[in-house]
């Protein structure tokens, strides 16, 4: 009985360590959350090693995670998957407002909450991001999580803006006038079409240049 309670105990920390490492893993793994709270599903014999297979990508997907291992046990290797409850804490943005769509956002108009994401629907937007620079695609309620599906770049050049359009060969630049056919920020590929009515790809510089590729 004294050896089995002591097997029954080694198994027991084993497993809670190996729960640190997983838990350890997932966060290095996926920073963009606070906290991710691991539950192993899966019971380990006294006489078998276990170890993360970081060669192969974990799983994520609504509440469990499938991690890849390498198990050893006697004089045999294998890899297998294992799965585990998770429960992902995140920063999000919350909205203050109602907004309709195109509102510009801003940080006034939103408040950061750690909420738990782990079966929501859509990704939440990175609070690091700068707000300032999106506006809304469609209306959202007051007191809704902000979604990257839900958000785009407030464009610099909007579909039918006139552009000066540039193309460089070497130092050798030539300009020449342009519409644009998407909407596009700071950066952005857009397609624009050219004086003789060709479709270009260009590169969006400001709001009234784009570079051709």
């Amino acid at each position: 009985m004294k050896f089995l309670f002591i097997i029954l105990f080694c198994t027991s920390v084993f497993a809670q360590t190996f729960e640190k490492e997983v838990t350890k893993y997932l966060m290095l793994n996926f920073p963009q959350y606070e906290n991710i709270e691991v539950s192993l599903n899966k019971t380990f014999s006294s006489d078998e090693k276990i170890v993360i297979d970081e060669t192969r990508p974990v799983s994520l997907s609504r509440g469990t995670a499938l991690i890849p291992i390498i198990a050893v046990k006697g004089f045999k290797t294998g890899k297998s998957v294992i799965t585990a409850k998770i429960k992902l804490m995140q920063k999000v943005f919350i909205t203050v407002n109602d907004f309709e769509k195109h509102t510009p956002l801003s940080e006034q108009t939103l408040v950061v909450k750690t909420m738990d994401v782990t079966s929501i629907n859509g990704t939440p937007v990175n609070t690091d991001v700068s707000i300032e620079q999106y506006r809304t695609k469609s209306f959202i309620q007051k007191g809704e999580i902000l979604f990257d599906e839900r958000i785009e770049k407030i464009p610099l050049i909007s579909i039918g803006d006139k552009v000066d359009a540039e193309v460089r060969a070497g130092n050798v630049t030539v300009k020449t006038e342009a519409v644009a056919r998407q909407n596009g920020g700071n950066g952005d590929l857009i397609d624009i079409v050219s004086s003789g009515n060709k479709i270009i790809k260009a590169r969006i510089v400001d709001a009234n240049k784009v570079i051709i590729e």
